[in-house]
């Protein structure tokens, strides 16, 4: 469900700064408070006090980079998504108000006056609209995957089961003897991790199984991707990678492989490459395009610091910069705001927005 309400007026520049100097802090505060309250063991569930924990190191970040890219609707449309995700874990609604409220508490303890004020209004605004929220929660997710045939289906299934054996059969029928990688990649493995992604959010899978499935795909995915014949043209070069500190690296992956399969000569770089790391591959490597892979929101503002860091190089000519994932579909401009050319929800769109920027180029 699409979701609905009017935005929350952000606080400015100065707040901004304020609460991103103390996003350091912050967390222990809002640990302090909700430790001392008489309704916690209500709101845990069958959990450890560690998954709270996790979640106030996370809503830091998180809102830090929603302040810093002046994103009010990636706000709205992220709150079903926590609430679902750790509703289905066990953890009471009633937990939201109480923990905003304590958020409230350490950035007026942090933070002084007017700034403080600016901050609160937000924290007002998320308390106010709690009850819409929780609704939307119970209504499913956020993002849902594509309504699963029967094969999908049996794919879903044995790839969060580890079956090996029955998910290397369905990706060689959907791979066909023409080696159709961009059918496997976007036809069946995507909306299959989204399938899976939905179903870890609602709490039907594990964790661990969810692991498993990435792990199975990526290996179906190398298996596909070594039985094809293919050429790079000169001239077409491509650096992809999942930004620092994202651990999510499979829609790079395809990215990087439909490009070479399209004649691109390409480098990835994989999961969490740190910064320095990758600006040196850009130095020697001199790709006519950089693409970053995002999927979680609190390392966008990590990717705009890397963008702008790549921009420094001076390179002659200077690369494109294309960011990619869903993320993208949410807060129209977002790409833009963190300095890169386009944006890309999928690695189809990702592979035509790049031949597009390099066709007549040398």
């Amino acid at each position: 469900m699409a979701p609905s309400g009017a935005l929350p007026a952000l606080p400015g520049p100065s707040a901004c700064l304020a609460f991103h100097q103390a996003v350091p802090f912050l967390p222990p505060r809002v640990d302090e408070r909700l430790l001392r309250h008489p309704d916690l063991i209500r709101f845990l569930g069958p959990n450890a006090y560690d998954l709270l924990r996790q979640n106030h190191e996370n809503h830091a970040k998180f809102m830090d980079n929603v302040f810093f890219l002046g994103a009010p609707a990636l706000l709205r449309r992220t709150l079903p998504w926590v609430y679902r995700t750790y509703g289905a874990r066990g953890v009471s609604p009633d937990y939201f108000p109480v923990e905003l409220e304590a958020w409230k508490g350490a950035v007026a303890e942090r933070i002084p006056g007017a700034e403080a004020e600016a901050i609160h209004r937000v924290y007002d605004w998320m308390i106010e609209i709690h009850p819409a929220i929780v609704q939307e929660a119970k209504e499913g997710p956020v993002d849902p995957a594509p309504d699963a045939g029967p094969l999908l289906e049996s794919f879903v299934l044995a790839l969060v089961t580890g079956d090996r054996v029955g998910s290397e059969a369905i990706a060689t029928q959907a791979l066909g003897a023409e080696g159709a990688l961009e059918t496997l990649y976007l036809d069946l493995l995507d909306p299959a991790l989204r399938r899976i992604g939905n179903l870890w959010e609602a709490g039907r899978i594990t964790t661990a199984q969810e692991h498993m499935a990435s792990a199975l795909a990526t290996r179906l995915m190398a298996q596909a991707f070594a039985r094809l014949d293919y050429g790079a043209r000169p001239g077409r070069r491509a650096l992809v990678a999942a930004s620092p500190n994202e651990h999510h690296q499979i829609g790079a992956w395809m990215l990087s492989d439909l490009l070479e399969v399209r004649g691109w000569n390409t480098r990835f770089m994989g999961a969490d490459t740190p910064q320095e790391a990758l600006l040196d591959a850009v130095r020697a490597f001199r790709p006519h395009l950089v693409a970053l892979s995002v999927t979680m929101a609190f390392n966008l503002r990590r990717t705009a610091e890397l963008i702008q860091a790549v921009r420094g190089l001076d390179l002659a000519p200077a690369p494109r910069i294309l960011v990619g994932g869903q993320i993208f579909q949410w807060e129209p401009g977002l790409a833009e705001s963190l300095g890169a050319d386009g944006g890309a929800s999928d690695a189809r769109s990702g592979c035509l927005m790049a031949e597009s920027w390099v066709e007549g180029r040398p």
